[in-house]
């Protein structure tokens, strides 16, 4: 490895992350429910607008992150959603912050489609 000689700046790479390598990431935490943190927002919207708890972890296990993940407030935090269509025809969505990529806020679920 080439070092740096003194008084020069190594050049800082920014990481992104990809909304692929999201989507396996949260399907993988989202097995183990001991890896997911649900607020009190996620669980108030869920009894607002008819969502179980099986139909959140269907969605984190088996849905897809269709747009590239935003940074989150803390560094290392990605703020993501994942979608799926429900066996009703209908699309929902949770959104999530992956933190350190070792666990899993949830932050809300939503209805994607409008009715």
């Amino acid at each position: 490895m080439q070092e740096t000689p003194p008084g020069e700046r190594k050049a800082v790479v920014a990481y992104r992350l990809t909304a692929g390598v999201a989507q396996k990431r949260v399907r993988e935490l989202a097995l183990d429910t001991s890896n997911l943190v649900w607020t009190s927002h996620i669980e108030e919207r869920m009894e607002a607008r008819g969502i179980d708890t099986d139909a959140v972890l269907r969605i984190l296990r088996e849905g897809d992150v269709e747009e590239e993940p935003c940074a989150g407030e803390k560094q290392g935090d990605w703020k993501i959603k994942v979608v799926r269509k429900m066996g009703n025809g209908r699309t929902a969505g949770v959104v999530t912050v992956l933190v350190d990529c070792t666990r899993l806020i949830l932050i809300t679920a939503q209805w994607e489609d409008r009715r």
